[in-house]
């Protein structure tokens, strides 16, 4: 076993806060201040993270989120839009100095090792989707399908997007426990109710969460099986551990006065998304 790694659960956080704690520890990461960081987390309220150059105006109808409470936030990764209500959500932040191979699809595939461990542990067999990126007539993220992608059955589960900032990444990650992809469609933008009913179908086609094949999998029985997966998938020690408060000052600053606005994502950076 190499150096440790660590191990986060930051438990619910709101969602300017879910993405400020991420570039934080990329940032103290690029600096050495921070080990390679696979963290896991929820949300306070039901929120869609957007990726990072989608149009709100285009793809989300704002009104009906704000009428049900559900937050926007845009993600520093790529991808399409994640609904974040009954799912698990990951990060991770690690450079090439560890072992993570260059190239957008290697990057990914190092990566899936530890989420397809995780997986198995939890009773699911998946494998790393080999298609090419299928595009879908919606915003949502799991209605399109990447090299990227874990798949079970045929069916996508988890989805991630990357970025990039000299030679660390940060991948972030959803797997669905339960569908809440009618209520989702609601709130992204169609131009009428037909193709939003099409679109619906053809997402459900495509995807299925994780209780459609471990339907007793609780929140924190994930958390376990991604700590154990990465263990084992990666050969490294994950030892459990909180943020710095250095860590905790940087999100809380980039909460208030980026990742609370929509309107930023000019920041040149090499990203991709699957999302």
């Amino acid at each position: 076993m190499s150096e440790p790694y660590r191990f986060l659960n930051t438990n619910v956080q709101n969602a300017a806060m879910n993405m400020a704690i991420d570039e934080s520890i990329l940032t103290h990461h690029l600096k050495d201040e921070a080990p390679p960081t696979l963290r896991v987390f929820r949300w306070s309220q039901p929120s869609i993270s957007l990726g990072r150059f989608q149009s709100t105006e285009r793809e989300i109808v704002s009104e009906v989120c704000l009428e049900r409470g559900v937050s926007l936030v845009r993600r520093p990764t790529g991808g399409r839009a994640v609904y974040h209500r009954d799912e698990f959500t990951y990060s991770i932040i690690i450079s090439k100095h560890y072992g993570v191979p260059p190239g957008v699809v290697a990057a990914y595939a190092f990566l899936a090792r530890g989420l397809l461990t995780a997986l198995t542990l939890l009773g699911v067999n998946a494998e790393l989707s080999d298609e090419r990126i299928s595009k879908h007539p919606s915003a949502a993220c799991f209605a399109s399908s990447t090299q990227a992608d874990l798949t079970s059955g045929g069916f996508k589960l988890i989805g991630s997007a990357q970025v990039w900032k000299d030679d660390t990444l940060l991948q972030q990650g959803s797997l669905p426990l339960d569908d809440r992809a009618a209520e989702f469609f609601t709130m992204l933008r169609f131009p009428n109710e037909t193709a939003r009913r099409e679109a619906l179908a053809l997402y459900r086609e495509k995807t299925t969460p994780l209780h459609t094949f471990a339907p007793f999998a609780s929140w924190d029985a994930v958390a376990d099986a991604f700590y154990s997966g990465f263990c084992a998938a990666l050969q490294v020690d994950f030892v459990y551990d909180t943020l710095s408060h250095s860590e905790w000052e940087l999100a809380n600053r980039l909460a208030g006065e980026k990742y609370s606005k929509l309107e930023w994502r000019k920041e040149r950076i090499s990203l991709t998304g699957t999302s």
